[in-house]
């Protein structure tokens, strides 16, 4: 039960995250090109990570079939 409540605390953390670069973004925050490939970066890396856990999830649950 504790890793469920882990993993979705993970999740919302990483898609909070994801929706803070994207409406930093869509409201004309972007300073400067190189802060533009920042933020594009750090959306690369939570989806990235969210992959990772999915497929984690994904192993382990076939795992325990």
């Amino acid at each position: 039960m504790y890793e469920i409540k882990f993993t979705e605390a993970v999740f919302r953390i990483l898609r909070d995250r994801r929706q803070g670069c994207v409406d930093y973004m869509t409201n004309g925050n972007v300073k400067s090109m190189e802060h533009y490939r920042e933020l594009m970066g750090n959306l690369e890396c939570i989806t990235h990570v969210e992959q990772e856990l999915k497929s984690l999830l994904d192993k382990q649950e076939r795992q325990n079939d």
